[in-house]
């Protein structure tokens, strides 16, 4: 959190002029992240085990002001993510999605403004064991959210943009199947509902828009 609160002062301290966002101004968004993470484990017998984890993620997305300081937008994205070990094991996740969204800025300082807006999503998602062709793991998920955070418009043309907090309803379906020696089939079903103010620069978080 306290990280959080240096870039919105940073944000602060490199705006200079106020700017409304006009009625007719279009805006092309693309978000980037990735993340790798390694760790080292002993067993009993003092054997050493490495463990590596890699995810990357982007997004594209188009919008319009219909309103001055309101925009609707459409964005997809993809993400991938795999993990593995020294001692062959290694399996890979890739996901899918697509969105609607809806905000509402408001003038804080300047250049700086606060968003708020609502959010339908799709995404799909598919897994795959290396060691084992057979198995498939794949998700679908319809969520409906809300979100806040704020948005720093550096000129006409370009504007940075984060989410600091997001609430999330959602329908989520996976499916597992193996078609080898054991003929194994698995469906499940459930509902999420979560807030968070974590992870603000990571999960397509932290976009880019050129103004036009």
């Amino acid at each position: 959190m306290k990280s959080k609160l240096l870039i919105m002062a940073a944000l602060c301290a490199i705006a200079f002029t106020a700017n409304a966002q006009t009625k007719g101004t279009n805006a092309l968004s693309f978000g980037l992240g990735f993340g790798k993470q390694e760790s080292t484990h002993s067993n009993a017998n003092g054997i050493n085990s490495e463990n590596k984890n890699k995810n990357s993620s982007v997004s594209l997305g188009y919008g319009t002001f219909f309103k001055e300081n309101e925009k609707i937008a459409i964005d997809i994205s993809y993400g991938s993510s795999s993990s593995g070990s020294s001692d062959g094991y290694e399996n890979s996740f890739k996901n899918y999605g697509a969105g609607l969204s809806y905000q509402k800025y408001y003038p804080l300082v300047k250049k700086l403004y606060a968003h708020a807006g609502g959010r339908l999503s799709y995404g799909f998602g598919k897994q795959e064991n290396d060691l084992n062709d057979d198995f498939r793991y794949t998700t679908n998920e319809y969520t409906v959210g809300a979100f806040g955070g704020v948005s720093l418009f550096l000129s006409k043309r370009f504007a940075l943009e984060t989410n600091i907090l997001s609430a999330n309803m959602g329908y989520f379906k996976s499916k597992k199947t193996t078609d080898g020696n054991q003929n194994f089939k698995q469906e499940t079903e459930s509902t999420s509902f979560g807030i968070s103010s974590g992870g603000t620069f990571n999960n397509l978080g932290f976009k880019i828009y050129l103004l036009f």
